[in-house]
């Protein structure tokens, strides 16, 4: 998403289809009749013996053909190419590009199929992020900062098997939630900013579909998903699980992409600076969204949030992100440097935004959390 100020003109852009719902993996030969014969899956290597054959004898029996190949692990420029290669050496391209996995699984896949200028599926095994239904892959190439590869369509078809989705470990789920809810409180920001969307190409502006489809991911999210939580925790698929992953995956996906994004992202893409274990993306989105709402002066909201946040398991805190009384002040800056005059989306604000109000709604979040316990 560029730096830039809107032109009169709007746009949106979603995925063409997006199917949700217990067993839909076993309709992908139906899906993938639409656009030929011929497919390849790129299975998430957690996967792939699971599903290797399963989707080959799917295809054979339905008349088609299916190809599989493992997901190299890495969405990047050398994984890209090493797929593009290995398309090459099949008997023929196939005519549609199938990713099964994780967040950087489906990014490869629509990398790959859109390098072909053919149709691509994705199957998100788990709800940890929206990348499924966006137009773009996030390249990580190793020693660099990732970098978006945009593409010239969304996928033409977001399979969401639930049944699926709902036996991944519920801290996936609980990082989707973050990442979500985070994009109605980005996009009035980005709105108010009169920053253009990610849907066209840097002059557009958002449409009133696009923020709507941001506001209802958020309302559904306040308003079932500690229940879908706890059905997560304990993999049972009900309705309110079903409507948070559609607000995770769907609603979430199409609001961000059709409108915009601010600190919570901009923050979080900083992250890797931190020591110990990674956070999960959704998760270090859902924290930083905390600290745009204090930023942005919004109390009484922010207030709610962080009920919220802490009572489905998400950070509130810089203890919850790994950092110590004796590392945070050094781990804060260096957080807020890496990051501040660097990524554009730190300042996609209707205000300026200062190197110290970041730093000092940091150590805000920090005190509140302690006053909570």
């Amino acid at each position: 998403m560029p730096d830039a100020k809107a032109m009169e003109s709007r746009a949106f852009g979603s995925p063409s289809r997006y199917i949700q719902g217990p067993d839909e993996i076993n309709n992908l030969p139906v899906f993938s009749a639409n656009f030929g014969k011929t497919a390849l899956a790129i299975i998430d290597p957690f996967f792939y013996d699971e599903y290797q054959s399963k989707i080959q004898k799917m295809f054979r029996d339905a008349g088609m053909q299916a190809y599989t190949v493992c997901f190299p692990g890495v969405c990047s420029d050398d994984s890209l190419k090493l797929l593009v290669d290995y398309c090459k050496e099949l008997p023929e391209i196939p005519d549609v590009f199938i990713g099964i996995g994780g967040g950087q699984t489906c990014d490869m896949n629509k990398a790959v199929g859109a390098t072909f200028r053919k149709a691509f599926i994705n199957v998100p095994t788990s709800l940890a992020t929206d990348a499924p239904t966006s137009t773009h892959s996030i390249m990580n190439n190793q020693d660099q900062l990732p970098y978006l590869m945009v593409h010239y369509k969304n996928p033409d078809y977001v399979v969401v098997d639930t049944k699926i989705t709902v036996q991944s470990p519920v801290e996936m789920f609980i990082s989707g939630i973050g990442d979500a809810l985070a994009t109605y409180i980005e996009a009035e920001a980005s709105y108010a900013n009169n920053n253009v969307c990610n849907a066209g190409d840097g002059k557009y502006r958002p449409t009133q579909l696009g923020m709507e489809t941001a506001k209802l991911s958020y309302q559904v999210l306040l308003e079932k998903g500690e229940a879908a939580v706890m059905a997560a925790r304990y993999h049972l698929r009900t309705p309110a699980y079903e409507d948070v992953a559609e607000a995770t995956v769907l609603l979430s996906g199409i609001g961000f992409e059709c409108t915009g994004v601010a600190i919570a992202h901009g923050l979080q893409a900083g992250f890797h600076v931190l020591p110990g274990k990674a956070l999960m993306h959704g998760a270090g989105v859902g924290y930083c969204m905390l600290v745009q709402l204090i930023v942005a002066n919004e109390i009484k909201r922010f207030e709610q949030l962080f009920r919220f946040c802490k009572n489905i398991g998400l950070p509130v805190c810089t203890a919850d992100i790994g950092l110590t009384e004796e590392n945070r002040d050094k781990y804060v800056e260096k957080l807020v440097d890496e990051v501040y005059g660097k990524r554009w989306n730190v300042s996609n604000m209707p205000f300026y935004v200062s190197r110290e109000m970041l730093i000092n709604a940091i150590f805000y979040l920090d005190k509140y959390a302690a006053e909570q316990l």
